[in-house]
């Protein structure tokens, strides 16, 4: 049976967008404090004894997520033509991160986008 390593990093950015077509106040402008947890998964260690080094997990969800802190999302070319749901935010930082970091004993998992404390979406590919 072969080992996997699941290693998780998270931070938070802030960030305004307006929902086109919904039948809510969500139609209107509004902010949230997002969350955002990416998980990634090895099934080897290095020399040292390290999966990725957390330092460069974070750096490459940094990297994503400084483009869209006190941003208006719907503004951002990631969402052009597509509402900044917090469905395809996590989409967006998933792919971002798996143009940085994917490898042959390395697979992002998922990402889990919270647009509030109580609300989130776990996004993931198979």
């Amino acid at each position: 049976m072969t080992a996997t390593y699941t290693l998780k990093v998270v931070t938070d950015f802030a960030a305004s967008h307006i929902l086109e077509g919904h039948p809510g106040k969500c139609s209107r402008l509004h902010g949230h404090n997002w969350k955002v947890e990416a998980e990634v998964a090895a099934t080897a260690l290095n020399d040292i004894g390290m999966a990725i080094d957390f330092a460069d997990l974070k750096a490459a969800l940094h990297e994503l997520v400084d483009g869209m802190d006190h941003r208006h999302l719907n503004d951002l070319p990631a969402f052009e033509g597509v509402n900044p749901t917090a469905e395809h935010v996590a989409g967006v930082v998933y792919r971002g991160l798996v143009e940085r970091l994917s490898g042959p004993a390395l697979r992002v998992v998922a990402v889990t986008i919270w647009e509030t404390d109580r609300a989130s979406v776990r996004y993931t590919e198979d």
